[in-house]
């Protein structure tokens, strides 16, 4: 159930409650006992992980990405185990 955002036109407090989709647009201040009206907010829609599309979403494959050289003359042959990277 989506939580939604109410603010009083009697008192002016704002207050969130969770309620279904097809609830009403107004709601009962729980201050004042006034008309509150549903606002309009920004959706805390977010993709968390370390990338969704790649870990096996899409329907053709990629190709990984090479690693950077090192900045020391002539790369490193392995990634992580150079000594100006560590340094």
């Amino acid at each position: 159930m989506p939580i939604y955002e109410y603010q009083c036109s009697s008192c002016g407090d704002q207050f969130e409650k969770m309620q279904k989709m097809d609830a009403p647009k107004t709601a009962p201040c729980p201050e004042c006992e006034g008309e509150a009206q549903r606002m309009i907010s920004l959706s805390s829609f977010a993709l968390k992980g370390g990338g969704w599309y790649s870990d096996g979403y899409s329907s053709k494959s990629q190709a990984k990405p090479e690693p950077a050289a090192c900045a020391s003359a002539g790369g490193c042959p392995a990634a992580g185990q150079c000594a100006a990277a560590s340094s």
